[in-house]
């Protein structure tokens, strides 16, 4: 039997294919009521780099010590280096008081920090744990002192499901701005240092 609308078909086919797919995100809601920021300092965050088995449009879960499963029906909203350096961006911009001035001139007479972060493990245990490991460079712009170079960790229980999941991350994200935030607020002491990571 002829199709008498091929095209009509094909656009079925599709819508239900797609009608599953559920979209997450590592950006943190915003404050109803965000305090101002008083700009102090300037940021300049660059482009994050995450490993290779988790650079993928799909969310990938851990289901073994030696599996890892791409979910066909669960992605990120947008390309998961953009994610973790929005949402990294934004969380060290609230802590810090700070502008991320990335991609335009900086302001004179401010502080000025370039901030690299190296995501080196992302790991997803569906209704478990998410836990990142990273390495952060952090470099003085508008100083003489050496480049800061810092492991950070960050380890936190996911309730089930996927939304409880993308929320976990967005925690260890937070725990993560934390640690770095402490780095960039240690170069205005007499020894930049960084901060402990938290427990494994």
């Amino acid at each position: 039997m002829k199709l008498a609308h091929p095209v009509l078909a094909l656009v079925v086919v599709l819508g239900c294919r797609s009608a599953g797919n559920h979209y997450y995100t590592l950006v943190a809601a915003p404050d109803a009521e965000p305090a101002a920021a008083t700009h102090e300092l300037q940021v300049d965050v660059l482009p994050v780099d995450v490993p290779p088995e988790v650079d993928r449009a799909e969310i990938v879960v851990r289901e073994g010590p030696g599996k890892l499963t791409p979910v066909d029906t669960r992605s990120w909203i947008a390309p998961l280096s953009l994610e973790i350096r929005r949402a990294f961006s934004d969380e060290l911009s609230r802590i810090l008081g700070a502008r991320d001035i990335a991609g335009v001139t900086p302001a004179a007479g401010l502080p000025t920090y370039r901030i690299k972060l190296v995501v080196q493990r992302f790991e997803s245990m569906l209704g478990k744990r998410a836990v990142i490991d990273a390495i952060s460079t952090v470099h003085e712009l508008t100083g003489a002192r050496p480049t800061l170079v810092c492991s950070h960790h960050a380890s936190e229980s996911a309730r089930p499901g996927y939304d409880g999941l993308a929320e976990a991350h967005q925690r260890a994200l937070v725990q993560i701005a934390k640690q770095v935030a402490a780095s960039v607020r240690s170069f205005a002491g007499e020894t930049a240092a960084c901060s402990a990571p938290a427990k494994r």
